[in-house]
């Protein structure tokens, strides 16, 4: 009866184990993982305890040929209290085993996908191992697997349920792949990314919980009191007591500091270790034996991660696989030779065959399942689910702390404005810090909006005095059009004129010419001449007409260039205004840096509080991070903006160099204005004097008898001044072109400023 009794309190602290698990591979993962890892060790549990107990125990307890059994009888057994003590306390290993693969693939596995590897490991590949080497050890059970048909020796399961789980758990690794970013970064060790789990205190007091339960799980089924009973409950404390210590330290000549994870996980490498001899070795050969495997899973660790790039979230295959295949080993060597079924060397050699085909079959399977999910894309979680963690992916659920970070977390990276509050809870964990968040939240956002209005009025400020200065230019365009097309008219005009004084030339020439051999009949030709120098008289009356107007538009030309040139003059002047606006808004700037630099110095002055206030400030140290983010972000926007005002002033500058330009164009025109005035002045001279020689040639003409060689000399003297009338009408229309020609050069100057050269609508 006592047997039974300490079996019964030994399934309870089996299934205590299981909260242990719990705890170590929450603590091992990122805290946006840990509702996930949590919820696969409740789920494989209770499926592998309800699978074990309604089929599996039938095949690891049931009679066969060594390789398989069955026993019909066993399928959902509730029976005699014994046995089904018996198997309760089985069906808890079973869950244990299930147990060590939750963690080795955490953070990237589908919770379903999971749970169905869960079925085939609990209900096939679990029993058949068990039916090698424990199918004898049903009560009154009749079933004798080919492993204990050769004498092998595993008393709590070193192989059958640690190997087990650890060579199950590198078979799905392999195929799933590391998590994302683990190793990314490069091909050498200092290149691989380290993941730290987001609580060691939760993995350290799992640990301590797994040790309690170990103590039940390697004596559940001996009598309390007995020599082995009691040797093994020292030697599993003892076993894992070494590990620790040893693992520590190899550690920290591994590393050159104490890692966390190194003694915890050195404590569960010397439990697993003692479990298959745990009732049988002598208490330095347990120890000796945990602390030599102990430190060779620190330096297999680092070999399979750095060198196979095995991304095992919390180290369950050199833990477990590791340990329970050289702890299984260790068998031959550290129990008494009266208590092995071989001498030393045969019963190694029974070991070596034994773990090693029950670490290949579980490996093999379990790899082999998984493939088959994978290649149907129903074995890991998309990456962005991985990314924002399983927890939300997959349960929809999230700690205490978490919405707090993933707000952060969007303002940060712009998916979310200023605009963003946070529920405010006081009486939640992390609720002051999310009220303190939405009050800067409010003081930036006020900032922000004063500043964005203050420049939004600038801006428009700067945007009425380039409409206005637009405005004037063309203005100016108009002007300058109007006067191109006066002057052309001018011009076309003087053309006419002067080849009506071309055409009067050549016929006075002519007269000339027939006067001189008709020298006999000048008498005759007296009226004619006379009614020739009177038609000279009203075509230089016309010309001094034309001339007048010529006149009068060139002065309007002079007036037109004076007011372009004072209208450059305010553009020029609105230019400088402009310049001025840019450095009122560099001012800005600096008052934003000057902002900037003072969040961040609070952001600073919040983590020298966060530091001092230890790991009631840890949240709080998140929060001035993030405000040093923004920090950063506000003085990168404030040198775009400043290299923003650099290139207004650059432009600004160029504009008042064109305007400078322009005014040298309308001088230009202004002294081809003045040339075309002393033209005009010439021909009125040559004019006058024309008419004063028409007017002696009217004279001479009345006194013919007389004068008739003097008549031909006069003749000669208007013919040569004609012709010099000519050659200045040629002078006349030569300026008026190259004047066009300036005018069209200023309009291009205006056009090639972003100016219309066309009058506004």
């Amino acid at each position: 009866m006592a047997i039974e009794i300490w079996l019964a309190l030994a399934c309870v602290l089996v299934v205590g184990m299981q909260i242990g698990f719990l705890f170590l591979e929450a603590g091992f993962v990122r805290s946006k993982n840990s509702i996930n890892v949590s919820m696969k060790n409740l789920a494989d549990f209770v499926v592998a305890v309800l699978v074990f107990h309604i089929f599996g125990a039938a095949i690891m307890f049931g009679g066969g040929f060594g390789l398989i059994g069955f026993d019909a009888g066993l399928l959902g057994y509730s029976g005699e209290g014994s046995i089904t003590l018996f198997l309760l306390f089985q069906a808890l290993f079973c869950g244990t085993a299930a147990t060590i693969v939750s963690g080795a693939v955490a953070e990237r596995m589908r919770f379903s996908a999971y749970i169905l590897m869960t079925l085939p490991l609990t209900a096939l590949i679990y029993p058949l191992i068990g039916h090698w080497a424990w199918a004898s050890y049903l009560p009154g059970g009749s079933g004798q697997g080919w492993l204990q048909q050769l004498g092998f020796i595993d008393f709590a399961g070193g192989s059958v349920v640690h190997l087990a789980g650890g060579a199950a758990a590198l078979g799905i690794l392999l195929v799933v792949g590391a998590r994302d970013g683990r190793f990314d970064r490069g091909e050498d060790d200092a290149a691989m990314r380290a993941i730290h789990g987001h609580s060691p205190i939760l993995t350290g007091g799992g640990a301590l919980i797994l040790l309690v339960g170990w103590l039940g799980f390697n004596t559940g089924t001996l009598e309390p009191g007995s020599d082995d009973f009691a040797r093994a409950l020292s030697n599993t404390l003892f076993a894992g007591a070494a590990g620790a210590c040893a693992a520590a330290i190899a550690g920290y000549y591994r590393d050159g500091y104490y890692r966390a994870d190194r003694m915890v996980n050195g404590l569960l490498v010397g439990l697993v270790s003692i479990t298959a001899s745990a009732p049988y070795a002598h208490s330095l050969g347990a120890i000796g034996t945990a602390a030599l495997i102990a430190v060779g899973s620190v330096f297999f660790a680092d070999w399979l991660e750095r060198k196979h790039r095995v991304d095992d979230a919390v180290y369950a295959v050199s833990v477990h696989g590791f340990g329970g295949f050289f702890g299984t080993l260790a068998v031959a060597f550290i129990v008494p030779a009266d208590r092995l079924s071989h001498g030393i060397l045969t019963q190694f050699g029974v070991q070596l065959l034994g773990a090693f085909s029950i670490g290949v079959f579980a490996f093999m399977a379990m790899r082999l399942i998984a493939n088959a999910m994978h290649t149907r894309g129903k074995l890991r979680v998309p990456l962005e689910d991985e990314r924002r963690g399983l927890n939300l992916s997959e349960h929809r659920a999230l700690l205490g702390n978490a919405e707090l970070s993933r707000t952060l977390n969007k303002i940060n990276s712009g998916e979310a404005d200023l605009s963003t509050r946070l529920d405010v809870d006081p009486f939640e964990e992390g609720g002051d810090i999310a009220g303190e968040l939405n009050a800067f939240l409010d003081r930036v956002q006020a900032t922000e909006k004063i500043a964005a209005d203050k420049l939004r009025a600038e801006q428009n400020e700067l945007a009425s005095m380039v409409t206005q200065e637009r405005n004037r230019a063309d203005t100016t365009t108009e002007v300058l059009r109007e006067f191109q097309r006066d002057f052309a008219a001018l011009v076309q005009q003087l053309n006419a004129q002067a080849g009506d004084l071309a055409a009067g030339s050549e016929r006075l020439a002519a007269h000339s010419q027939e006067s001189g051999e008709q020298v006999d009949h000048a008498s005759a030709q007296a009226d004619a001449t006379l009614s020739m120098a009177e038609q000279m008289a009203k075509g230089a009356q016309l010309l001094s007409e034309t001339l007048e107007l010529v006149g009068t538009r060139v002065a309007n030309a002079n007036e037109a260039a004076t007011h372009a040139d004072q209208a450059s003059d305010r553009g020029a002047q609105i230019a400088g205004q402009l310049e001025l606006s840019a450095k009122e808004i560099g001012k800005l700037v600096a008052m934003i840096k000057s902002i900037s630099d003072k969040t961040g110095l609070l952001a600073l002055n919040a983590r020298i509080e966060a530091a001092r206030a230890g790991e009631a400030g840890k949240g709080f140290s998140v929060v001035s991070s993030e405000v040093a983010q923004l920090s950063k972000q506000t003085q990168e926007a404030s040198s775009e903006i400043s290299t923003i005002v650099g290139s207004l002033s650059e432009l600004i500058g160029e504009s008042i160099a064109q305007f400078r330009a322009i005014d040298a164009s309308i001088e230009t025109v202004g002294e081809m204005a003045a040339v075309a005035a002393s033209s005009v002045e010439q021909q009125r001279t040559t004019s006058a004097e024309l008419t004063n020689l028409i007017e002696g040639v009217r004279r001479k003409a009345l006194d013919s008898g007389s004068a008739v060689a003097q008549v031909s000399e006069n003749f000669a003297q208007a013919s040569q001044t004609i012709d010099k009338i000519d050659n200045s009408s040629g002078q006349l229309e030569a300026l008026a072109t190259q004047i066009d020609r300036e005018i069209e050069s200023l309009r291009q100057r205006f056009s090639d400023d972003g100016l219309s050269a066309e009058p506004a609508e």
